[in-house]
Parts: C-alpha cells; sequence; structure tokens
C-alpha cells in the first residue's frame, strides 16, 4: 500500500512540475519560442527537420503529444491549412494564435500573384527580421496568456531577443551597405520575398507556380541574370535543385544551399546577405 502510495505521489508531483507544451510548426519558431520561453516550456515541432511544410504529414506520437498541448502558435504555413482544424478538434482546451497575423503579407512573386491572392500571399514571412520582432512579441504575450507566474522572466528574454534581432539588422546592412541600388538574385523556390524586401533587393524566382522551368524559361533567366549581374543562385535542402545546377553551370552562377526552415535563423541570413553582397 505504501508504495502504491508513494507512486501515486510522485505521479501527482510530476503532473504538476509538467511544464506547459507549446505546439509550433516549423523550426524557426521553435528557436523563436526557445529564446523567450527558455526552460519553463516544451516546445512541440511539427514540421521536423529536413521536411517541406508543403506537405509534411505529423506522426502518431506528435499527434499524442499534440494532445496535452497548452498553445499552438500558428504562422501560416501550409501544413497548416491541411492540419490546424484537425489538431483543434483533436485538442478542444489548446489555443490557437497566429503569430504572423499583425505581419502585411506581400505577393508570393509576380508569376504566382494569381495563384496567392485568395491563399494570403507569400507565407515566408519569418526570413525579415522586422517581420521576427513582431512575431516575438506575439509569442511572449501568448506564453503570457498561459503562463503569467514566469511573465518577468519572458520580458527580460523578449528584450535579449529583441536585441539579437536589432544586432542582425545592423549587420545585414553593413554587409550589403555598398550592393547595387537593384541588387537581385536568383531563387529557386520564392522563399525569400520579406528578405528582399526589407533589405531592398529583388527575388528572381525560377521555379514557377511550383514546377521546374522549360528550356525557353532558362533562357529568359539567364538572359536576366546577365543583365543584372546576378553572381548566385539560392537552392533549397528540401527541394531538388536540378535546373538549379543547368542554370548555373550555363550562366557561370554559384550555387548556394540554404533553408529558410534553418533553426540558427540569424547566422542564416547573414549567410545570405554575404552570398549576394559575395564577401
Amino acid at each position: 500500500m505504501l508504495r502504491f502510495l508513494t507512486f501515486f505521489l510522485l505521479l501527482i508531483a510530476s503532473s504538476l512540475l509538467a511544464k506547459p507544451i507549446v505546439a509550433v510548426s516549423i523550426l524557426p519558431q521553435q528557436t523563436f519560442v526557445q529564446k523567450i520561453a527558455g526552460e519553463h516550456i516544451d516546445v512541440l515541432l511539427m514540421v521536423m527537420p529536413g521536411n517541406s511544410p508543403h506537405s509534411y504529414e505529423p506522426k502518431p506520437a506528435q499527434m499524442m503529444a499534440l494532445s496535452q498541448a497548452a498553445l499552438y502558435l500558428s504562422i501560416g504555413v501550409e501544413f497548416e491549412e491541411a492540419w490546424l482544424g484537425r489538431f483543434a478538434s483533436q485538442n478542444k482546451n489548446m489555443r490557437i494564435i497566429d503569430i504572423s497575423e499583425k505581419i502585411e503579407k506581400i505577393a508570393h512573386h509576380e508569376h504566382h500573384e494569381a495563384k496567392h491572392k485568395e491563399d494570403g500571399g507569400d507565407p515566408h514571412t519569418w526570413t525579415s527580421p522586422n517581420n521576427v520582432k513582431v512575431m516575438a512579441h506575439a509569442i511572449y504575450e501568448a506564453l503570457v496568456s498561459i503562463d503569467k507566474k514566469h511573465e518577468a522572466q519572458y520580458k527580460k528574454n523578449l528584450d535579449t531577443f529583441l536585441e539579437e534581432i536589432a544586432r542582425t539588422q545592423t549587420q545585414i546592412h553593413e554587409i550589403l551597405r555598398n550592393k547595387p541600388k537593384t541588387a537581385s538574385f536568383l531563387v529557386f523556390h520564392p522563399s525569400w520575398g520579406y528578405f528582399a524586401h526589407e533589405f531592398g533587393l529583388e527575388q528572381v524566382t525560377i521555379e514557377i507556380e511550383g514546377k521546374e522551368p522549360k528550356p525557353k524559361e532558362i533562357i529568359e533567366i539567364l538572359k536576366k541574370s546577365k543583365e543584372e549581374k546576378i553572381h548566385v543562385i539560392f537552392a533549397q535542402p528540401e527541394f531538388s535543385d536540378k535546373s538549379a545546377k543547368i542554370i548555373a553551370k550555363e550562366g557561370d552562377l554559384r550555387v548556394v544551399k540554404i533553408s529558410p526552415l534553418s533553426p540558427e535563423w540569424s547566422s542564416n541570413l547573414i549567410k545570405m546577405a554575404q552570398a549576394i553582397a559575395d564577401k
């Protein structure tokens, strides 16, 4: 009986000590939440590393963990269109907060405009430091709404993170200081629109409507890259880079593999700027 009682008390203690679970869709969000939450929250990542949020399906273990989550922080990626409704019906007590709600969305790309007008624009909002500042505040408020007792700690962590974002911005401006007025870069998948928008760059997309370009389009891209003195193509490890390699070879361009889903949010954007500035 005593042994049972000890076990029972342990069970109660561990449930009292359990940290709130906050679910997020993608890796950069996990980074942002951990920066602000510190050790007070367990973050549950839904789209596992190396996968694309366009097509990911959560595993049974993730669904089980999600049924314990207090909060889901959404960010407007395609994965959520298919799954957020199911998550909500599986866990009725879970609050769902969109941390990208206050961000002004931009069109995906001129080729994509018609298609993306109705689905709310380019979802890759976190590639812009200004947007991450907005998200950091939204995360802070969301955490306080489920865990008031650590509010002071969250505020301190938020301020530290905002300073880090500001330093990242300064560094990128510094790297791009001597760039031509309309510096362009080639991307295979249009993921860097907000980055381009914030730093006065132009993103030229190879992939059109999610399809590989036709030979005629490749010639067009090569012509544009010559005219605009583009020297780099960004390809994503989550997608095939076959066309990027062909274009790079034909146009004497450098292929840089970089993922907007990298957890190293700050150094990733700095690497991006350095490749564009060719430093």
